[in-house]
């Protein structure tokens, strides 16, 4: 099998589609908060919980009808919520078609991409995946992430980050910079990780 490659995507102000409004589609929709995608959902039927979410999120467009094949046009991304696999392939394929790519959840066979599990600290962000094929291990891992660096830990990052910046600033030598950020780096792990040497 051919190896993936990951990547994180700009979503801001890009066309998303999802297609079904099951749970499924509230797992995207929560994957999807405040990326400020511009977000249609097109579905038969709706679950109270991602009737609550666009209620919650005005900006969302919720169609209550059959999708169809017209309604992938000019998107930039597209979601396929449904239980059923032949459905899922036809709107892949027609997706395709389009130059567009699809993701069918829970139906590797119709995936042009794969959802990853998202470990979110902020400015650190770090992702997931078994490819498709073990969505619950990806869950339990991001879990043992969360728990081993909490969330509140975003900030030192950001204080981190801004170090840096500054260091840059003022310290416009490269070797001289990488030095004093080794230092601190090195400071730490010793004061916190027990380790010496870098």
């Amino acid at each position: 099998m051919a190896k993936k490659y990951p990547i994180f995507l700009n979503l801001e102000n890009k066309n998303v589609l999802l297609i079904g409004g099951g749970l499924a589609c509230l797992e995207k929709l929560q994957g999807l908060d405040g990326t400020f995608a511009r977000i249609t959902i097109i579905t038969k039927e709706v679950n109270p919980f991602v009737q609550n979410w666009t209620e919650e999120h005005t900006d969302i467009i919720l169609q209550i009808r059959e999708a169809k094949e017209e309604d992938l046009v000019g998107r930039d991304l597209i979601f396929i919520a449904t239980n059923d696999s032949e459905t899922n392939k036809r709107f892949r394929l027609h997706a395709n078609s389009l130059g567009i790519l699809a993701n069918a959840v829970d139906d590797p066979p119709n995936c042009d991409f794969y959802s990853s599990s998202l470990v979110d600290l902020g400015p650190v962000q770090f992702s997931i995946s078994t490819d498709g094929k073990f969505a619950g291990l990806t869950a339990t891992l991001r879990k043992l992430f969360e728990d081993i660096i909490p969330k509140e830990d975003g900030e030192l990052f950001e204080r981190l980050f801004l170090v840096r910046k500054t260091l840059k600033e003022r310290l416009p030598d490269q070797n001289e910079r990488r030095t004093v950020l080794k230092k601190i780096i090195l400071e730490l792990e010793e004061k916190y990780f027990g380790k010496k040497g870098l």
